[in-house]
């Protein structure tokens, strides 16, 4: 159960919660700390230490989902 958790269920969690974070704060760097944020407590209290590697690839992860998304916004914009 871990392993989908991990691997499938995380980081499409991640990707519309950056997605929904970045159009309601319209701030690039607002969403990737709260999910480093939550995902160290989450580590904390349901994980070990080891999940701290998961913890940097989802807000990596979080960080180029908002990158995309301020990209498409600005080629969207100019046309």
């Amino acid at each position: 159960m871990e392993f989908l958790l991990i691997l499938i269920i995380f980081p499409a969690l991640i990707l519309l919660l950056s997605t929904f974070g970045y159009m309601i704060t319209k701030k690039s760097y607002v969403t990737p700390a709260l999910i480093f944020v939550v995902f160290s407590f989450i580590m904390l209290i349901f994980f070990n230490e080891t999940f701290f590697i998961w913890v940097i690839a989802y807000t990596v992860l979080s960080i180029i989902m908002t990158s995309l998304l301020i990209l498409f916004k600005k080629f969207y914009s100019k046309k």
